[in-house]
């Protein structure tokens, strides 16, 4: 047993060293070139960012293409076939002799080795994808001619009404509405990349938890967990919208979300757990001096409350990030048209770590969910304060 023991030792140390020898290594956003695709492989205007390059032992490659309006590769093949990923907006695949499909965030497509295809973006909407393929002595792909209009311009397959966000009773009863939610709120808005899907989920809830409108919490709470929110985060959501829409609208969002956890198997008991409270911002001691020269000498316990409660206690919890407590004021202030008392909470969103373009984006978010004229009053507000 003990020269068995020093036989696999022996192999452990004569791994080959080019294996041996390699280290982790990073590649930061932002600091790769992006490249115009070429027009002899691409028709169109097409921007290409390689993520990463075959490295021995392994096959494969990887980059993100940014396909504008009408713009796609030329059919080719791949020898042992590609994976794309989307990731924003909308576009179309095409196998040789095959119909046209629809693709959109999201969505996966898997292209067999040696089919014979093409891919780029709808019409109308732009559209970014992951490209995975692996090599085949060096080279991934074959390039050929290219995707002539009348090609391109062939009908699309349908979608199965269920498979399109807007549902199949939207596509029935108002066609107009479901192309909105089909390629405008879904197709461009959600894949936005100005906000990340968990923050666009914050403020969706937010929304409709402070506009009282629960017909369609159930849903966007479950895409919530799916885009990486967290039971503490979504219950401290509905706290904090206690204070800021009132306890009604707290309370009636209470049933869906029984319904969601339960579905979930959400261990609500560990929802309890209290952790250390957050350190308030430097901002927060002339806030509350404001607040007592403001309304001290009328009303005291308002003042103990917005103080003591609200802020040194509720904006003190950890179940919520101080940005994400920032964001989802703001959501809740814009939907609700409340917008007199938004500037307070841009700034404190900026002190917490938001960016000016991430609460710009939420307002627009926003203006799909409570309305546009809403996000309209909410957005002047902000261009007065960041405009100073």
């Amino acid at each position: 047993m003990a020269r068995l023991i020093l036989v696999f030792a022996a192999l452990a140390v004569l791994t080959p060293m080019s294996l041996a020898a390699q280290t982790i290594s990073i590649s930061r956003g932002g600091s790769r070139d992006v490249r115009i695709a070429p027009a002899a492989s691409f028709t169109g205007s097409a921007r290409v960012e390689m993520l990463f390059e075959a490295v021995e032992p392994s096959h494969a490659s990887g980059g993100y293409v940014t396909f504008e309006p009408r713009a796609r590769t030329a059919w080719h093949t791949h020898a042992r076939g590609q994976i794309l990923i989307v990731t924003s907006g909308i576009g179309r695949v095409q196998q040789w002799g095959g119909p046209i499909d629809e693709i959109r965030a999201g969505d996966v497509v898997r292209i067999p080795a040696g089919q014979k295809h093409w891919h780029g973006a709808s019409p109308q909407s732009a559209m970014t994808h992951l490209a995975v393929s692996e090599h085949r002595d060096g080279a991934s792909v074959e390039w050929m001619e290219l995707v002539s209009d009348e090609q391109y311009d062939a009908p699309v397959r349908p979608q199965s009404a269920a498979a399109r966000p807007s549902g199949p009773r939207q596509q029935a009863l108002a066609p107009g509405l479901a192309a909105l939610t089909d390629d405008v709120l879904y197709g461009d808005v959600w894949s936005r990349p100005e906000l990340s899907p968990r923050d666009r989920s914050l403020v969706t809830i937010a929304a409709l938890i402070a506009t009282g409108k629960t017909a369609q919490l159930a849903g966007h709470l479950g895409r919530g967990f799916e885009n990486g929110l967290q039971p503490r985060e979504t219950s401290g959501l509905l706290a904090h919208l206690a204070i800021y829409s009132g306890w009604p609208n707290a309370v009636s969002a209470l049933e869906v979300y029984e319904q969601v956890y339960t579905a979930r198997n959400v261990d609500t008991a560990a929802l309890g757990t209290v952790g250390p409270r957050l350190v308030a911002p430097a901002s927060d001691a002339s806030r509350a001096k404001g607040a007592m020269e403001q309304w001290g000498a009328v009303a005291p316990k308002f003042v103990e409350l917005t103080n003591g409660v609200v802020f040194d206690d509720l904006w003190r919890r950890s179940d919520l990030a101080p940005r994400d407590r920032s964001l989802v004021t703001i959501a809740a202030l814009t939907a609700m048209g409340d917008v007199d008392q938004v500037e307070l909470h841009v700034r404190r969103g900026l002190e917490s770590g938001l960016t000016r373009e991430q609460i710009a984006e939420a307002i627009t978010h926003v203006g799909f969910y409570a309305g546009w004229g809403k996000a309209t009053a909410a957005m002047t507000a902000l261009a007065r304060i960041l405009g100073r």
